[in-house]
């Protein structure tokens, strides 16, 4: 895949980031539950909720942070949270600096992520990153201590659905763009459906098969060596 030539051709770049598995070695918001377990007073509702083998883990996860959300200022604490020294250990280097590039030149960025969004923007933040006409951030909304419901988690198809209110309330056709998403779960394959660079952050085989075959994505490494040249 030439990179320069997409460039090229396109009146604009837009850059969609995937978080956890991506810009970061792996899942945010399981470090944090842990974090939680150890810090505060809530171990035998964790382990119940996490054992429960009745409930798929989206189901656990809404369970546990509208619990989270009327005993605590979740603000605070994923503000808390992110002043953990180990944590900048486990950002994925080449593809932050990347990110970081990017986000210096303005280039126009979405981080779409099934995080929660306050959890991603504090990190971002806390690393020189924060939102602007040209990066916006989008995941799930976390629970208000008065809610009784979960709103839903940013994925998968509503990743993409996402993507096409942004461009029709932006009135852009995907003739003059060229979308390049980087990602690194099957959940992410609904994205990939309307990009013209797909970019894969996996080691896994399987992964790299079926996203080659289906959607013609290329590993992260070869599309940073490809920019360098």
């Amino acid at each position: 895949m030439n990179i320069k030539k997409l460039n090229a051709v396109s009146e604009e770049n837009i850059y969609i980031f995937d978080f956890d598995g991506t810009l970061f070695r792996c899942d945010l918001l399981i470090l944090y539950v842990i974090y939680h377990f150890f810090i505060f007073g809530d171990k035998i509702f964790l382990i119940r909720s996490l054992l429960s083998i009745n409930n798929k883990l989206s189901t656990k996860r809404k369970k546990i942070f509208l619990f989270f959300s009327k005993k605590y200022e979740m603000k605070e604490c994923f503000n808390n949270f992110i002043n953990s020294y180990f944590l900048k250990f486990l950002i994925r280097k080449k593809l932050f600096n990347f990110l970081k590039e990017v986000y210096n030149k303005d280039e126009r960025i979405l981080i779409m992520t099934a995080n929660y969004k306050h959890l991603v923007k504090s990190f971002l933040h806390k690393h020189n990153i924060t939102e602007k006409n040209t990066l916006q951030i989008f995941g799930t909304e976390l629970p208000k201590n008065n809610d009784l419901l979960h709103k839903d988690i940013l994925k998968g198809k509503q990743k993409a659905a996402k993507l096409l209110d942004i461009l029709k309330e932006e009135n852009k056709e995907f003739k003059n763009i060229t979308i390049y998403n980087f990602f690194d779960s099957y959940d992410d394959r609904f994205l990939c459906e309307y990009s013209n660079c797909n970019v894969l952050v996996s080691l896994s085989f399987s992964k790299r098969f079926f996203f080659k075959k289906n959607f013609n994505a290329i590993n992260y490494n070869n599309y940073l060596k490809d920019k360098l040249l």
